[in-house]
Protein backbone atom coordinates (compact mmCIF):
# COMPACT_ATOMS: atom_id res chain seq x y z
CA UNK A 1 0.00 0.00 0.00
CA UNK A 2 3.32 2.43 0.72
CA UNK A 3 4.03 2.27 -2.66
CA UNK A 4 0.49 3.80 -4.02
CA UNK A 5 0.58 6.09 -1.16
CA UNK A 6 4.58 7.07 -2.63
CA UNK A 7 3.02 7.79 -6.08
CA UNK A 8 -0.07 9.91 -5.02
CA UNK A 9 2.32 12.19 -2.92
CA UNK A 10 5.00 12.61 -5.71
CA UNK A 11 2.17 12.52 -8.43
CA UNK A 12 3.59 15.47 -10.05
CA UNK A 13 7.20 14.91 -9.95
CA UNK A 14 6.10 11.49 -11.92
CA UNK A 15 4.15 13.40 -14.18
CA UNK A 16 6.79 16.42 -14.46
CA UNK A 17 8.80 13.21 -15.49
CA UNK A 18 6.70 11.85 -17.96
CA UNK A 19 6.06 15.72 -19.84
CA UNK A 20 9.88 15.77 -20.15
CA UNK A 21 10.33 12.46 -21.61
CA UNK A 22 7.86 13.29 -24.18
CA UNK A 23 9.60 16.56 -24.78
CA UNK A 24 12.47 14.79 -25.69
CA UNK A 25 11.14 12.50 -27.38
CA UNK A 26 9.53 15.28 -30.08
CA UNK A 27 12.93 17.18 -29.99
CA UNK A 28 14.39 14.00 -31.31
CA UNK A 29 12.10 13.52 -33.87
CA UNK A 30 12.37 17.72 -34.80
CA UNK A 31 16.21 17.17 -34.83
CA UNK A 32 15.85 14.09 -37.07
CA UNK A 33 13.47 15.60 -39.76
CA UNK A 34 15.53 18.42 -39.57
CA UNK A 35 18.85 16.64 -39.86
CA UNK A 36 16.61 14.42 -42.77
CA UNK A 37 16.00 17.95 -44.84
CA UNK A 38 19.43 19.68 -44.59
CA UNK A 39 20.52 16.51 -46.17
CA UNK A 40 18.31 16.49 -49.10
CA UNK A 41 19.07 20.26 -49.45
CA UNK A 42 22.68 19.08 -49.64
CA UNK A 43 21.93 16.27 -52.44
CA UNK A 44 19.76 19.09 -54.35
CA UNK A 45 22.67 21.41 -54.23
CA UNK A 46 25.30 19.31 -55.67
CA UNK A 47 22.12 18.35 -58.65
CA UNK A 48 22.22 21.94 -59.41
CA UNK A 49 25.47 22.43 -59.23
CA UNK A 50 26.29 19.09 -61.78
CA UNK A 51 23.82 21.20 -64.22
CA UNK A 52 25.79 24.32 -64.03
CA UNK A 53 28.83 22.62 -64.64
CA UNK A 54 26.65 21.36 -68.17
CA UNK A 55 25.43 24.53 -69.28
CA UNK A 56 29.05 25.86 -68.82
CA UNK A 57 30.93 23.05 -70.85
CA UNK A 58 27.71 24.13 -73.22
CA UNK A 59 28.62 28.00 -73.02
CA UNK A 60 32.20 27.36 -73.67
CA UNK A 61 31.25 25.47 -76.47
CA UNK A 62 29.16 28.07 -78.21
CA UNK A 63 26.76 26.54 -80.14
CA UNK A 64 23.29 27.57 -79.53
CA UNK A 65 21.61 24.61 -80.18
CA UNK A 66 22.87 22.67 -77.72
CA UNK A 67 21.99 25.67 -75.17
CA UNK A 68 18.70 25.40 -76.27
CA UNK A 69 18.49 21.36 -75.43
CA UNK A 70 19.87 21.96 -72.01
CA UNK A 71 17.02 24.04 -71.78
CA UNK A 72 14.45 21.99 -72.82
CA UNK A 73 15.48 18.61 -71.76
CA UNK A 74 17.73 19.00 -68.66
CA UNK A 75 16.54 22.46 -66.75
CA UNK A 76 13.46 20.98 -67.32
CA UNK A 77 13.78 17.61 -65.75
CA UNK A 78 14.75 18.75 -62.64
CA UNK A 79 12.60 18.00 -59.98
CA UNK A 80 13.59 21.52 -58.11
CA UNK A 81 12.25 25.04 -58.52
CA UNK A 82 14.85 26.44 -60.36
CA UNK A 83 15.13 29.92 -62.00
CA UNK A 84 17.99 31.01 -65.25
CA UNK A 85 19.34 34.37 -64.81
CA UNK A 86 21.24 36.99 -66.20
CA UNK A 87 24.55 38.24 -64.33
CA UNK A 88 22.40 41.52 -63.61
CA UNK A 89 19.57 39.42 -62.25
CA UNK A 90 16.96 39.37 -65.60
CA UNK A 91 14.87 36.22 -65.76
CA UNK A 92 16.12 33.84 -68.85
CA UNK A 93 14.49 30.36 -67.88
CA UNK A 94 12.67 28.98 -65.11
CA UNK A 95 11.25 25.84 -63.76
CA UNK A 96 8.70 26.30 -61.58
CA UNK A 97 4.93 24.83 -61.78
CA UNK A 98 2.70 27.31 -60.11
CA UNK A 99 4.11 30.25 -62.47
CA UNK A 100 2.83 28.17 -65.62
CA UNK A 101 4.70 29.03 -69.05
CA UNK A 102 6.17 29.87 -71.01
CA UNK A 103 9.27 28.57 -69.93
CA UNK A 104 11.78 30.88 -71.17
CA UNK A 105 11.99 34.19 -72.04
CA UNK A 106 10.93 36.67 -73.83
CA UNK A 107 8.10 37.26 -70.32
CA UNK A 108 5.96 39.84 -69.75
CA UNK A 109 6.90 42.61 -67.54
CA UNK A 110 4.22 41.00 -64.95
CA UNK A 111 5.99 37.63 -65.28
CA UNK A 112 8.97 39.41 -64.54
CA UNK A 113 7.89 40.80 -61.50
CA UNK A 114 6.54 38.02 -60.21
CA UNK A 115 10.03 35.88 -60.94
CA UNK A 116 11.87 38.54 -59.17
CA UNK A 117 9.66 37.54 -56.37
CA UNK A 118 10.39 34.29 -56.27
CA UNK A 119 14.12 34.54 -56.91
CA UNK A 120 14.40 37.04 -53.54
CA UNK A 121 12.96 34.31 -51.81
CA UNK A 122 14.72 31.26 -53.34
CA UNK A 123 17.57 33.81 -52.39
CA UNK A 124 16.92 33.93 -48.74
CA UNK A 125 17.11 30.09 -48.63
CA UNK A 126 20.04 29.52 -50.65
CA UNK A 127 23.07 30.67 -52.34
CA UNK A 128 22.71 31.02 -56.00
CA UNK A 129 25.31 28.95 -57.99
CA UNK A 130 26.97 30.90 -60.54
CA UNK A 131 27.42 29.55 -64.27
CA UNK A 132 31.09 30.37 -65.33
CA UNK A 133 32.78 31.01 -68.19
CA UNK A 134 36.35 31.76 -67.84
CA UNK A 135 36.01 32.32 -64.63
CA UNK A 136 33.79 34.46 -65.08
CA UNK A 137 29.67 34.35 -64.01
CA UNK A 138 27.68 34.30 -67.35
CA UNK A 139 24.58 33.34 -65.70
CA UNK A 140 22.89 32.61 -62.02
CA UNK A 141 21.05 29.61 -60.89
CA UNK A 142 18.79 30.46 -58.60
CA UNK A 143 16.93 27.30 -56.88
CA UNK A 144 14.61 26.47 -53.76
CA UNK A 145 13.32 23.23 -51.88
CA UNK A 146 11.60 20.37 -53.62
CA UNK A 147 8.08 19.94 -53.05
CA UNK A 148 9.70 16.62 -50.88
CA UNK A 149 11.53 18.93 -48.77
CA UNK A 150 8.56 20.90 -48.62
CA UNK A 151 6.79 18.06 -47.21
CA UNK A 152 9.28 16.93 -45.10
CA UNK A 153 9.69 20.50 -43.03
CA UNK A 154 6.17 20.44 -42.10
CA UNK A 155 6.24 16.73 -40.34
CA UNK A 156 7.40 18.44 -36.89
CA UNK A 157 4.18 20.45 -36.79
CA UNK A 158 2.30 17.28 -37.96
CA UNK A 159 3.86 15.19 -35.57
CA UNK A 160 3.67 17.71 -32.11
CA UNK A 161 -0.39 18.16 -33.24
CA UNK A 162 -0.77 14.47 -33.44
CA UNK A 163 1.15 13.86 -30.15
CA UNK A 164 -0.84 17.06 -28.56
CA UNK A 165 -4.18 15.80 -29.54
CA UNK A 166 -3.59 12.49 -28.66
CA UNK A 167 -2.67 13.37 -25.05
CA UNK A 168 -5.60 15.70 -24.40
CA UNK A 169 -8.07 12.89 -25.38
CA UNK A 170 -6.08 10.94 -22.99
CA UNK A 171 -6.29 12.98 -20.37
CA UNK A 172 -10.01 13.86 -20.76
CA UNK A 173 -10.42 9.77 -20.68
CA UNK A 174 -8.54 9.20 -18.02
CA UNK A 175 -10.33 12.26 -16.13
CA UNK A 176 -13.75 10.34 -16.70
CA UNK A 177 -12.40 6.98 -16.17
CA UNK A 178 -11.18 8.01 -12.85
CA UNK A 179 -14.31 9.93 -12.03
CA UNK A 180 -16.33 6.60 -13.01
CA UNK A 181 -14.52 4.44 -11.07
CA UNK A 182 -13.84 7.20 -7.41
CA UNK A 183 -18.02 7.82 -7.79
CA UNK A 184 -18.38 3.20 -8.01
CA UNK A 185 -15.73 3.19 -4.76
CA UNK A 186 -17.61 5.90 -2.73
CA UNK A 187 -21.50 4.52 -3.83
CA UNK A 188 -19.72 1.16 -3.27
CA UNK A 189 -17.89 2.06 -0.26
CA UNK A 190 -21.26 3.67 1.25
CA UNK A 191 -23.33 0.60 0.47
CA UNK A 192 -20.72 -1.43 1.83
CA UNK A 193 -20.52 0.42 5.10
CA UNK A 194 -24.56 -0.07 5.25
CA UNK A 195 -24.30 -3.60 4.90
CA UNK A 196 -21.29 -4.39 7.17
CA UNK A 197 -23.88 -2.13 9.59
CA UNK A 198 -27.41 -3.11 8.68
CA UNK A 199 -27.03 -7.01 9.99
CA UNK A 200 -25.64 -6.47 13.58
CA UNK A 201 -27.88 -2.84 13.97
CA UNK A 202 -31.34 -5.31 12.64
CA UNK A 203 -30.10 -8.48 15.02
CA UNK A 204 -29.69 -5.51 18.07
CA UNK A 205 -33.13 -4.24 17.40
CA UNK A 206 -34.92 -8.12 17.61
CA UNK A 207 -33.07 -8.66 21.00
CA UNK A 208 -34.24 -4.84 22.51
CA UNK A 209 -37.65 -6.22 21.29
CA UNK A 210 -37.02 -9.67 22.98
CA UNK A 211 -36.15 -7.39 26.30
CA UNK A 212 -39.14 -5.57 26.43
CA UNK A 213 -41.56 -8.95 26.71
CA UNK A 214 -42.21 -9.86 30.08
CA UNK A 215 -41.00 -12.90 31.70
CA UNK A 216 -37.94 -13.46 29.89
CA UNK A 217 -35.58 -14.16 32.46
CA UNK A 218 -34.58 -17.09 31.22
CA UNK A 219 -33.59 -15.95 27.76
CA UNK A 220 -31.74 -13.19 29.18
CA UNK A 221 -28.34 -14.79 29.24
CA UNK A 222 -29.13 -15.82 25.60
CA UNK A 223 -30.20 -12.06 24.13
CA UNK A 224 -26.72 -10.85 26.33
CA UNK A 225 -24.42 -13.48 24.62
CA UNK A 226 -25.89 -12.45 20.95
CA UNK A 227 -26.01 -9.10 22.36
CA UNK A 228 -22.16 -8.77 22.91
CA UNK A 229 -21.92 -10.53 19.78
CA UNK A 230 -23.26 -7.81 17.50
CA UNK A 231 -21.53 -5.01 19.54
CA UNK A 232 -18.22 -6.98 18.93
CA UNK A 233 -19.33 -6.79 15.31
CA UNK A 234 -19.63 -3.18 15.84
CA UNK A 235 -16.27 -3.07 16.56
CA UNK A 236 -14.85 -5.32 13.94
CA UNK A 237 -16.50 -3.20 11.35
CA UNK A 238 -15.15 0.18 12.59
CA UNK A 239 -11.74 -1.30 13.18
CA UNK A 240 -11.66 -2.73 9.07
CA UNK A 241 -12.81 1.17 8.01
CA UNK A 242 -10.63 2.59 9.67
CA UNK A 243 -7.46 1.14 8.47
CA UNK A 244 -8.47 1.56 4.99
CA UNK A 245 -5.83 3.86 3.92
CA UNK A 246 -3.40 3.46 6.05
CA UNK A 247 -0.08 1.55 6.15
CA UNK A 248 -1.90 -2.24 7.77
CA UNK A 249 -0.07 -3.58 10.77
CA UNK A 250 0.56 -7.35 9.81
CA UNK A 251 1.23 -10.12 12.73
CA UNK A 252 2.41 -13.06 12.19
CA UNK A 253 -0.49 -15.69 13.35
CA UNK A 254 -2.47 -18.97 12.99
CA UNK A 255 -5.10 -18.31 9.89
CA UNK A 256 -7.03 -21.33 10.30
CA UNK A 257 -8.83 -20.04 13.34
CA UNK A 258 -9.15 -16.74 11.38
CA UNK A 259 -11.24 -19.03 8.12
CA UNK A 260 -13.17 -20.65 11.45
CA UNK A 261 -14.59 -18.00 12.39
CA UNK A 262 -15.46 -15.98 8.97
CA UNK A 263 -16.87 -19.65 8.11
CA UNK A 264 -19.02 -19.58 11.69
CA UNK A 265 -20.19 -16.06 11.01
CA UNK A 266 -21.70 -17.36 7.54
CA UNK A 267 -23.08 -20.60 8.99
CA UNK A 268 -25.06 -18.57 11.46
CA UNK A 269 -26.74 -16.35 8.47
CA UNK A 270 -27.06 -19.42 6.16
CA UNK A 271 -30.82 -19.41 6.95
CA UNK A 272 -31.10 -16.38 5.57
CA UNK A 273 -30.16 -16.75 1.91
CA UNK A 274 -32.97 -18.93 1.32
CA UNK A 275 -30.90 -22.34 -0.08
CA UNK A 276 -29.28 -24.99 1.29
CA UNK A 277 -25.62 -24.56 1.09
CA UNK A 278 -22.81 -26.87 2.73
CA UNK A 279 -19.31 -24.70 3.71
CA UNK A 280 -17.52 -27.47 3.68
CA UNK A 281 -13.40 -27.08 5.52
CA UNK A 282 -10.24 -28.47 4.81
CA UNK A 283 -7.55 -26.80 6.73
CA UNK A 284 -4.12 -28.38 8.22
CA UNK A 285 -4.18 -28.22 12.04
CA UNK A 286 -1.92 -24.68 12.37
CA UNK A 287 -0.63 -22.62 9.48
CA UNK A 288 1.04 -19.23 10.50
CA UNK A 289 1.54 -16.54 8.41
CA UNK A 290 1.73 -12.70 8.24
CA UNK A 291 -1.61 -11.24 8.16
CA UNK A 292 -3.75 -7.99 9.39
CA UNK A 293 -6.79 -10.01 11.10
CA UNK A 294 -9.83 -7.28 10.32
CA UNK A 295 -8.35 -6.96 7.04
CA UNK A 296 -8.35 -10.66 6.14
CA UNK A 297 -11.32 -11.23 7.40
CA UNK A 298 -12.94 -8.96 5.43
CA UNK A 299 -11.75 -9.86 2.41
CA UNK A 300 -12.20 -13.93 2.68
CA UNK A 301 -16.19 -12.96 3.62
CA UNK A 302 -16.57 -11.39 0.33
CA UNK A 303 -15.17 -13.94 -1.29
CA UNK A 304 -17.24 -16.41 0.58
CA UNK A 305 -20.27 -14.00 -0.09
CA UNK A 306 -19.86 -14.28 -3.37
CA UNK A 307 -19.61 -17.85 -3.80
CA UNK A 308 -22.82 -18.61 -1.74
CA UNK A 309 -24.53 -15.28 -4.28
CA UNK A 310 -23.63 -17.61 -7.50
CA UNK A 311 -25.22 -20.29 -6.02
CA UNK A 312 -28.62 -19.99 -8.21
CA UNK A 313 -30.16 -23.58 -7.24
CA UNK A 314 -31.68 -24.51 -3.96
CA UNK A 315 -28.88 -26.49 -3.27
CA UNK A 316 -24.81 -26.00 -3.54
CA UNK A 317 -21.76 -26.11 -1.83
CA UNK A 318 -19.20 -23.84 -0.81
CA UNK A 319 -15.19 -25.25 0.02
CA UNK A 320 -12.89 -23.74 1.60
CA UNK A 321 -9.46 -25.17 1.25
CA UNK A 322 -6.05 -23.77 2.83
CA UNK A 323 -2.73 -25.24 1.75
CA UNK A 324 0.67 -24.67 0.86
CA UNK A 325 3.40 -25.26 -1.96
CA UNK A 326 6.33 -27.53 -2.80
CA UNK A 327 8.41 -25.26 -1.13
CA UNK A 328 6.63 -23.95 1.42
CA UNK A 329 7.21 -20.25 0.95
CA UNK A 330 3.53 -19.54 -0.14
CA UNK A 331 0.25 -20.27 1.09
CA UNK A 332 -2.93 -20.88 -1.05
CA UNK A 333 -6.68 -20.05 0.43
CA UNK A 334 -9.15 -21.70 -2.23
CA UNK A 335 -12.94 -20.68 -2.28
CA UNK A 336 -14.91 -23.08 -4.75
CA UNK A 337 -18.27 -22.94 -5.53
CA UNK A 338 -20.47 -24.92 -7.36
CA UNK A 339 -22.45 -21.80 -8.66
CA UNK A 340 -23.05 -20.54 -12.33
CA UNK A 341 -19.74 -19.67 -13.10
CA UNK A 342 -17.74 -16.85 -15.32
CA UNK A 343 -17.64 -16.82 -19.16
CA UNK A 344 -13.80 -15.28 -20.19
CA UNK A 345 -15.33 -11.84 -20.25
CA UNK A 346 -16.30 -11.60 -17.06
CA UNK A 347 -13.56 -13.14 -16.33
CA UNK A 348 -11.34 -10.29 -17.44
CA UNK A 349 -13.43 -7.51 -15.84
CA UNK A 350 -14.40 -9.28 -12.44
CA UNK A 351 -12.11 -7.06 -10.62
CA UNK A 352 -13.16 -3.61 -11.85
CA UNK A 353 -14.46 -1.51 -9.09
CA UNK A 354 -18.30 -0.86 -10.58
CA UNK A 355 -18.54 -4.01 -12.59
CA UNK A 356 -20.96 -6.89 -11.35
CA UNK A 357 -23.17 -9.93 -12.41
CA UNK A 358 -25.57 -9.29 -9.97
CA UNK A 359 -28.78 -7.37 -10.94
CA UNK A 360 -28.43 -5.35 -7.39
CA UNK A 361 -24.99 -5.72 -6.87
CA UNK A 362 -22.48 -2.40 -6.63
CA UNK A 363 -19.43 -4.10 -7.76
CA UNK A 364 -17.03 -3.57 -4.73
CA UNK A 365 -16.62 -6.76 -3.16
CA UNK A 366 -14.36 -8.42 -5.56
CA UNK A 367 -12.46 -5.19 -6.16
CA UNK A 368 -11.98 -4.27 -2.57
CA UNK A 369 -11.22 -8.17 -1.42
CA UNK A 370 -8.13 -7.69 -4.01
CA UNK A 371 -6.77 -4.48 -2.95
CA UNK A 372 -6.40 -5.91 0.64
CA UNK A 373 -5.06 -9.45 -0.46
CA UNK A 374 -2.40 -7.33 -2.85
CA UNK A 375 -1.88 -3.81 -1.83
CA UNK A 376 -2.06 -4.63 1.79
CA UNK A 377 -0.76 -8.32 2.20
CA UNK A 378 1.66 -7.95 -1.14
CA UNK A 379 -0.44 -11.23 -2.13
CA UNK A 380 -1.99 -12.35 -5.32
CA UNK A 381 -6.02 -12.84 -5.81
CA UNK A 382 -7.33 -14.45 -8.80
CA UNK A 383 -9.78 -16.50 -10.62
CA UNK A 384 -8.23 -19.90 -10.71
CA UNK A 385 -10.67 -21.66 -12.29
CA UNK A 386 -14.36 -20.60 -13.83
CA UNK A 387 -16.84 -22.40 -16.67
CA UNK A 388 -20.16 -21.80 -16.33
CA UNK A 389 -22.92 -23.78 -14.31
CA UNK A 390 -19.73 -25.98 -13.55
CA UNK A 391 -18.60 -23.13 -10.56
CA UNK A 392 -15.44 -20.71 -9.68
CA UNK A 393 -12.63 -20.97 -7.93
CA UNK A 394 -10.65 -18.19 -6.58
CA UNK A 395 -7.44 -18.69 -5.07
CA UNK A 396 -5.42 -16.44 -2.48
CA UNK A 397 -1.70 -16.33 -2.57
CA UNK A 398 -0.14 -15.25 1.10
CA UNK A 399 3.26 -14.98 1.26
CA UNK A 400 5.02 -16.82 4.22
CA UNK A 401 7.02 -13.93 4.89
CA UNK A 402 7.14 -10.11 4.50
Amino acid sequence: MYKFRWFYTYKSTFKGILFIVALLIIMAQVWYTQWLVQKLRDDQREIIKMNANMYSLVGQSGEESDLTILLEKVIKQIRIPVILTSPDGEPLAHKISRVGSPFVSPFSEERKIQLRKIIATMDKESTPIPILYDSLAINYIHYGDSEMIHLLSWIPAIQVSIVGLFIFLGFIGFNSIRRSEQRYIWVGMAKETAHQLGTPISSLMGWLELLKEPNNTEKLPKIVDEIERDAIRFTKVAQRFSQIGTEAELKKQDIVPVLKDVVNYFQRRLPQYGKSVVIEEQYPDRMDCFINKDLFEWAVENLIKNAIDAIEGETGRVIIQLSENQNGKQYYVDITDSGKGMTKSQRRHIFKPGYTTKPRGWGLGLSLAKRIIEDYHRGKLLVKYSKQNEGTTMRIFLPREV
